[in-house]
């Protein structure tokens, strides 16, 4: 197939290991002067370690200070978080469960931890304690007994069939993309990304990196070197999109690039951006300027409230996932009656129907969303391409699309 100057949307990012508790950092701002007991819900963060995501905790606590301060907090009472710090090891996923058990925590966010969500779905579940997120990173968590777990956005089968339909859609046959070499990367490849592919006729081969000293060069060359229709990867942190698509570009590929859910390059390389295709899981700050004005509106309340907890440059897809799953929480447990409580917010995230979402899209946690994967409240995906101009476009008029669940269906049963 001769390459094209048009590039790819990747997967939202994977390699999501595990955690250590830490009290979430005092700030005078956050409580909204708020009366009364506060209600508290722990949020696991995978923001130390090897593989990194500050960002995810940044973002909660600018949900913490948007809902006591420009949503008058839940049913008057303060929004309180207690972050869990994920280092990227199961038993730090223990370590957190434990405490969350002991605090008598309501409800679990999950702000896209993995493997520590992993080891913490079977203490969870026994204490009859739900999780919550936007999109989740493994497996065991959104296969878990339907009222254990709910992912606004959908499972990790969102990410794979999204993306190995948008290589189909541009007529790829072969992907060759880098990827933390980790445990949940393994098994999201030979479990997901490959049978799905192999379904929609893509091969995609995983070109698997530590996620410290990596040499970009050597990556790209290992990847250019099957001549593939598509490069790029499936899940970096930020500093490694950015290094390893430049490294493609001056290797001389022309072909599709496949950037993830990664946006910082976008800034870093300018104009070699364009053409890119990225899959964030919701309408992200890059595609404000084509985004309808209801979408602006959020994004701006998004800005305002990192800006207002001091993460002002810190507006990345991580950090917005934070954001957008626990302000659709706050809502939801607004609208609750009576004592807030575990079983409590089982039964109101059972009968969420048709919600919208925070940037996102219409949600029903009835467990009927994806085949086998009771904790998805969704089945659509976006996509957008880079622009000229560095801002995000949707692929789709519309936005979001459905996917073909039944491809899902077809690669996990065979």
């Amino acid at each position: 197939m001769k390459k094209r100057s048009t590039a790819l949307a990747g997967v939202a990012a994977l390699v999501l290991l595990a955690s250590a508790c830490s009290k979430p950092e005092a700030n005078a701002n956050t409580s909204g002067g708020l009366s009364g007991d506060p209600i508290t819900i722990g949020v696991q963060s995978l923001d130390t370690g090897a593989v990194a995501y500050p960002q995810s905790t940044y973002g909660a606590k600018a949900a913490e200070w948007y809902v006591n301060n420009k949503m008058g907090g839940i049913n008057g009472h303060p929004l309180k978080i207690d972050v869990c710090s994920g280092d990227g090891t199961p038993e730090t996923g223990v370590s957190c469960a434990n405490h969350f058990v002991s605090s008598n925590a309501p409800v679990v966010f999950d702000a896209y931890d993995g493997t520590s969500i992993g080891a913490m779905v079977p203490i969870l579940s026994e204490a009859h304690i739900p999780i919550v997120g936007t999109l989740a990173g493994q497996g065991v968590a959104e296969a878990a007994p339907y009222g254990t777990a709910f992912y606004f956005s959908g499972p990790l089968e969102t990410s794979a069939l999204g993306m190995v339909t948008a290589l189909h859609d541009d007529g790829a046959k072969s992907a060759a993309l880098a990827v933390t070499d980790a445990p949940s990367s393994h098994g999201y490849v030979d479990k997901l990304v490959a049978p799905l592919g192999k379904v929609l006729g893509v091969d995609v081969t995983a070109v698997y990196t530590t996620a410290d000293n990596m040499n970009f060069q050597v990556l790209a060359q290992t990847e250019l070197a099957s001549n593939p229709d598509v490069a790029g990867l499936i899940a970096l942190p930020e500093d490694g999109c950015t290094g390893l698509i430049e490294a493609l570009k001056q290797g001389g590929f022309d072909g599709t690039l496949f950037a993830g859910s990664c946006s910082q390059f976008i800034d870093e390389l300018g104009g070699k951006a364009e053409g890119t295709i990225v899959q964030p899981r919701l309408w992200v700050p890059l595609s404000y300027d084509n985004a309808p004005k209801g979408i602006q509106e959020q994004l701006d309340a998004f800005a305002d409230a990192m800006k207002q907890v001091g993460y002002e440059d810190q507006q990345s897809a991580r950090s917005l996932y934070s954001f957008a799953g626990i302000i659709n929480l706050a809502k939801i447990l607004s609208d609750m009656k009576g004592e807030i409580t575990n079983t409590a917010v089982t039964q109101a995230m059972e009968a969420v129907k048709d919600f919208q979402t925070y940037l996102g899209p219409k949600v029903t946690c009835d467990g009927q969303q994806w085949p086998d994967r009771p904790g998805a409240c969704s089945h659509e995906a976006i996509f957008f391409k880079v622009t000229k101009d560095g801002t995000l476009t949707p692929v789709n008029d519309g936005g979001f699309i459905d996917l073909d669940t039944s491809v899902a269906q077809q690669a996990i049963s065979g």
